[in-house]
């Protein structure tokens, strides 16, 4: 898993190289963003992305081309790309992760848990489940707020790796934290099955917390953080 702090030395690389690895699609976005913060934020997760693919393959950054499922999920449409080379991204202001993988279903999240969000539990009562609502209310002010964004991450996590958004319905999984890692328990007729996902939780890159859903495989797995800065930064040289 990969993460970049995109500080204010990378804006002037980001704006005046960086632009040249977006695809046309990506550019139009990037112009009609109206908040330069906000511009910024999506040009430099672009770069990051393609940045950290290449040191996967041989493709430059400005050569990789994505598309999407019917969900919206983007995905890796070079021929030439690695064969079954995935990823998921997610990013806030000044802050970006992106988790890769190889023929693995995956996803990632990731929120700053040190904002605080008014009416925290009005929207754990729309969102979560009945049980991690009522875990949410027995909990102090400040337990709280970190308990939310554990819990908000996970499921974010889940259903990028799922690939199917928001249909999915984030009420009818329940998660449990253990520390660094949680386990998930379905509503009866939800189709999947809890055994096959390995989530755990990041909290090295503090305010900001990482949340990972990747679905098990016979072979082991192993997630090892690493920081992106030198690599996004040769590319934008």
């Amino acid at each position: 898993m990969w993460w970049w702090r995109p500080l204010s030395s990378f804006d002037e690389p980001l704006t005046h190289r960086g632009v040249g690895f977006l695809s046309a699609g990506e550019l139009e976005r990037y112009r009609r963003y109206l908040v330069p913060a906000a511009a910024q934020t999506f040009l430099a997760a672009r770069v990051f992305l393609r940045s950290i693919l290449s040191a996967y393959s041989q493709l430059a950054p400005p050569e990789w081309c994505f598309d999407t499922n019917a969900w919206g999920r983007p995905y890796i449409a070079n021929a030439g790309a690695p064969t079954g080379l995935c990823f998921n991204l997610s990013h806030k202001p000044r802050f970006v992760t992106c988790l890769v993988g190889v023929g693995r279903d995956l996803g990632v999240d990731v929120e700053d848990a040190s904002y605080g969000r008014a009416h925290l539990l009005d929207i754990a009562s729309r969102f979560f489940s009945p049980s991690e609502s009522e875990g949410l209310r027995a909990l102090s002010a400040g337990d709280r707020m970190q308990r939310f964004y554990e819990l908000w991450t996970l499921k974010e996590a889940y259903i990028k790796a799922r690939g199917m958004g928001l249909s999915l319905g984030l009420a009818r999984f329940s998660f449990s934290v253990a520390g660094e890692t949680a386990t998930v328990r379905f509503d009866s007729g939800f189709d999947d099955d809890q055994a096959a996902w390995d989530f755990r939780l990041f909290k090295a890159c503090a305010p900001h917390l990482i949340s990972t859903a990747v679905r098990r495989q016979a072979r082991p797995l192993h997630i090892h953080m690493r920081d992106a800065t030198g690599i996004v930064a040769h590319a934008l040289a």
